[in-house]
């Protein structure tokens, strides 16, 4: 399959909804990805299994607020830098990019970033969504050390990783460093690895997924129930499980804060016409929409996916835009299974986010009765 500049729009839109929330707003990812895309032609797009073994595969993406991101640009050069850095330090060039997460503007960055340099792009990603830091990266917790890692800012600095304790570490290092040097975002090339590795640690079949997403969400428009009984047959056929309406109702208030490089939130939700028995929808954010509690009862918890849709254009709402008034419908979707795993569980479960609630999967936990 080849990435055309005709797929970025739905590519931005089904990213922007894995994102839960995350991976920085797609507007300037889709307009470069698609200038890149005309210049220098289509980018293939690779099943796992067309790697050669010994193919060396790099995760390519950006990491900080996306607050700050979207206030604040980078200049497009980044990824070019960061690979290029890490390429001199393996003495090898690289064969194949992959995303390290299949959200937001970070489901486009690697595609971007192959286009000048005539690479493939793997069909895969390495959270199946978005989560804010680096360590809850499926590479990391089967095994793939982040590092060697080259991270770079938009004025050209550089930052290498060699060989660094753990990938809670290096996520230390790159999110001091894009606070510091680069006013809170940086773009970095890490998780070197091996086609064969690649194929077991990645969870395949994102990218295009996203594509055929933002189809769904375009040819719906606000639509959200067809959109919701597609995309229930879509992902009936992927490694993500049930889908799951869990509220309407309109945004009564956000409390934002960015904290550390990452961005903290909540966001409350108001039923539409309630009588005052229905309770509101708390969203607890950092970067990530990753709880959804109807009071005391959680409806959704990360890892599964917490999406949020505009009810009036239907389109994804990220958690930095997220605002007083908006009228939203947010969805529930069981993680991939390599996300739920006792292994992914002890990064990627509520309490390592500073969350009370011990993890359930969303097909266990009871339905909003007033839907």
């Amino acid at each position: 399959m080849l990435i055309e500049a005709a797929d970025v729009e739905a590519l931005a839109l089904g990213g922007a909804f894995l994102a839960t929330g995350g991976g920085g707003d797609t507007l300037i990812g889709e307009l470069s990805t698609t200038a890149a895309l005309e210049r220098y032609g289509p980018v293939p797009l690779i099943d796992a299994a067309a790697l050669a073994d010994d193919a060396l595969v790099v995760a390519v993406g950006a990491s900080g607020s996306p607050t700050i991101m979207q206030e604040k640009p980078g200049n497009g050069q980044e990824a070019r830098w960061a690979l290029a850095a890490l390429e001199r330090h393996l003495g090898r060039s690289v064969d194949a990019l992959i995303a390290f997460e299949a959200g937001g503007m970070n489901a486009l960055l690697p595609i971007y970033a192959a286009a000048e340099r005539r690479l493939p792009v793997l069909d895969a990603d390495g959270m199946g969504r978005a989560f804010p830091e680096l360590q809850m990266e499926s590479f990391s917790i089967y095994g793939i050390s982040a590092t060697p890692l080259a991270a770079a800012v938009e004025r050209g600095d550089l930052m290498l990783l060699d060989r660094i304790s753990s990938s809670a570490v290096a996520e230390q290092l790159v999110r001091q460093y894009s606070v510091v040097a680069g006013g809170g975002q940086c773009v970095s090339a890490e998780h070197p690895m091996t086609g064969a590795q690649a194929r077991e640690v990645s969870i395949l079949g994102t990218i295009s997924l996203c594509r055929d997403i933002g189809r769904l969400l375009l040819h719906h428009g606000n639509r959200i129930d067809a959109f919701v009984d597609d995309l229930t047959r879509l992902l009936a056929a992927t490694h993500y499980g049930e889908v799951r309406p869990l509220y309407r109702g309109k945004v009564t208030d956000v409390s934002r804060q960015v904290r550390d490089g990452y961005d903290f939130a909540e966001v409350r939700l108001a039923a539409f016409g309630r009588s005052g028995a229905t309770p509101d929808l708390l969203l607890e954010v950092k970067n990530e929409y990753l709880t959804a509690m109807l009071g005391d009862q959680p409806l959704a918890l990360t890892p599964d996916l917490i999406c949020v849709l505009d009810n009036e254009t239907g389109r994804p709402i990220t958690a930095e835009t997220i605002r007083y008034g908006q009228r939203v419908t947010a969805i529930g979707i069981g993680a991939p299974a390599l996300m739920r795993t006792p292994r992914a569980l002890e990064v990627v479960a509520p309490g390592n986010f500073g969350f009370a609630q011990a993890y359930v999967p969303i097909e266990q936990l009871p339905k909003n009765s007033q839907l």
